[in-house]
């Protein structure tokens, strides 16, 4: 084969692999300062990768410090996070960014670095086109606008009545934090007060300090809101949301997802929409 021919099968071999990632992330430019993240809702095999071992011992010590190690979907946040999302952009005017995994968790892990992401080569390209999307979405956020929120999409089912808050006790929001004061995140006008006024039982409750340990420790951020937060110096804001199962069953997501972009969009009003560094 001339070099001529091998460059030409290098780059067919490029571009096929990058139009398979492409297949299995959802990745949605937007135009307010606000990404929709999903990692865990994904219905789609990934060819060519072998299923996680997430009794494997060195695994779950590894993952132990991102929440453990497993291989269950978060069921309907898939579907919750394009609904939100859609919502917002109906409320606003302008849609918001969205990454959602196609792919199942039981591959890959979008929550989660990559050396504990996943098992095999095959997995790699899809797991990196969702971190690349995320990243390339969160610098044009903060390229272009004074402000941004990043809402990670989870699902839990310790409590199947409770609307989980994970901001890693403060942490991931230190610059709405310092800019509006906690009462943007737990205030009657901020985003966890806006979700409890729309009807959600918001864990933990908003008259609680945001600061010290009241989140659950098992629910409280994961990989995504730790490396995009706003705690980290090219980061935004960014919020865990973990929705019992009352809210995804597949007869309440619609309501779920209605509820929760009318909270979204008027803390976009009221925080970002004006926002001053």
């Amino acid at each position: 084969m001339t070099r001529l021919a091998l460059a030409l099968a290098g780059l067919l071999a490029a571009v096929s692999g990058a139009a398979a990632a492409a297949d299995l992330v959802l990745a949605r430019r937007g135009a307010l300062p606000i990404i929709l993240t999903a990692p865990h809702g994904g219905r789609l095999d990934v060819p060519g990768a072998p299923e996680r071992n997430v009794k494997d011992p060195a695994l779950m010590a590894a993952s132990r410090k991102w929440g453990g190690a497993a291989a269950t979907a978060d069921t309907n946040t898939d579907v919750l996070a394009t609904r939100i999302a859609d919502e917002v952009g109906k409320l606003t005017g302008k849609r918001p960014y969205l990454v959602v995994a196609k792919f199942k968790r039981k591959f890959i892990d979008a929550n989660r670095p990559a050396e504990v992401a996943y098992a095999g080569a095959a997995a790699a390209p899809h797991f990196d086109r969702y971190h690349r999307s995320i990243r390339e979405f969160v610098d044009e956020i903060r390229r272009a606008h004074p402000a941004g929120l990043l809402i990670d999409v989870h699902g839990q089912v310790k409590d199947p009545d409770a609307l989980m808050r994970g901001t890693v006790n403060g942490d991931t929001v230190q610059a709405l934090v310092r800019r509006a004061g906690v009462d943007s995140i737990l205030g009657a006008s901020g985003l966890f007060g806006r979700l409890e006024a729309a009807g959600f039982k918001v864990f933990p409750s908003n008259r609680l300090p945001l600061w010290g340990n009241g989140e659950d420790a098992g629910f409280s951020g994961g990989y995504t809101v730790r490396l995009y937060g706003s705690h980290a110096a090219a980061g935004i804001d960014a919020v865990q949301l973990e929705f019992g199962t009352r809210y995804r069953r597949k007869d309440a997501v619609e309501k779920t997802a209605a509820g929760a972009a009318r909270a979204i969009a008027d803390f976009y009003r009221a925080y970002l929409a004006d926002a001053r560094q």
